[in-house]
């Protein structure tokens, strides 16, 4: 039930979890009222049952090195109901007490903040966008128009210029915006000397009115760089440039440790 209990919770946040694909190598741990490991974001997390009025559990030095720590669940006097105490994560194997009285455990937050980062660095890299591409007409599936997201008052009405193309992707930081989502828009237009004029935005989405204070976008050239930050109140952020055909560039959206990258071609 403990380990039940800690996968139930952590796949309504969007974690993959798996019950199958347990190392379980404490044979302690194993007959304790069916306690076993649970596998989270291929991280191995030990869920520990705690009886009725225990303060304290044992430890393990058996573990997987992705070793993520304990969850200790407390089960109540009747035993058919559970509550999750909190988190005690990894640390190396010298340090780790026998007995660990549940007054050391961290919050569950410091868990979900731990995953949601780990989540966000094992993101596989994003397809490159061929922009020549968008003036055709052709458009990766991901990349709607702006329109779907935004009410025309905000601007992003349909274009009445056949040269100027826009579409915009959502982006999701998960846990660390508290699932509050962001759009990135791309504006493109050819302009004199052959060059691609790109204007690069990140707005709020789902009703929300303004951006997260600090977070980031930034455009790297082959040759340059440039960042802007959202402060309190900012209802967009931007950043423009003009590019000759066949140049790179990669747009970043990044909130603290966590970064979203799109890679393109002029």
């Amino acid at each position: 039930m403990a380990v039940a209990a800690v996968s139930h919770l952590l796949k309504w946040l969007e974690f993959e979890t798996n019950l199958e694909q347990t190392y379980s190598f404490n044979p302690f741990l194993t007959g304790l009222l069916n306690s076993t490991d649970l596998i989270v974001e291929n991280r191995q997390l030990f869920c520990v049952p705690i009886l009725p009025g225990v303060t304290e559990f044992s430890t393990t030095s058996d573990v997987a090195e992705n070793f993520l720590g304990y969850v200790a669940v407390q089960f109540q006097q009747s035993l058919d109901k559970v509550e999750i105490l909190g988190f005690y994560p990894a640390v190396a194997e010298d340090n780790l007490p026998e007995k660990m009285s549940v007054e050391y455990l961290q919050p569950l937050d410091n868990l979900f903040e731990f995953l949601e980062k780990n989540k966000q660095a094992v993101l596989p890299q994003n397809t490159l966008v061929n922009l020549a591409n968008w003036f055709a007409r052709i458009f990766e599936e991901i990349w709607l128009p702006p329109e779907v997201f935004f009410t025309p008052k905000l601007g992003f009405a349909k274009s009445s210029s056949v040269d100027t193309v826009k579409r915009a992707k959502v982006i999701d930081f998960g846990l660390l915006l508290n699932r509050q989502k962001v759009a990135v828009v791309i504006t493109i237009q050819p302009e004199v000397d052959e060059e691609v004029g790109v204007l690069v935005q990140v707005h709020p989405i789902d009703e929300q009115e303004f951006l997260p204070p600090a977070l980031r976008l930034k455009i790297v050239l082959e040759s340059d760089s440039e960042e802007v930050e959202a402060r309190a109140a900012d209802q967009l952020i931007q950043l423009e440039f003009s590019e000759i055909p066949g140049r790179y560039f990669s747009v970043k959206v990044i909130l603290d440790d966590a970064e979203i990258v799109e890679k393109f071609v002029v």
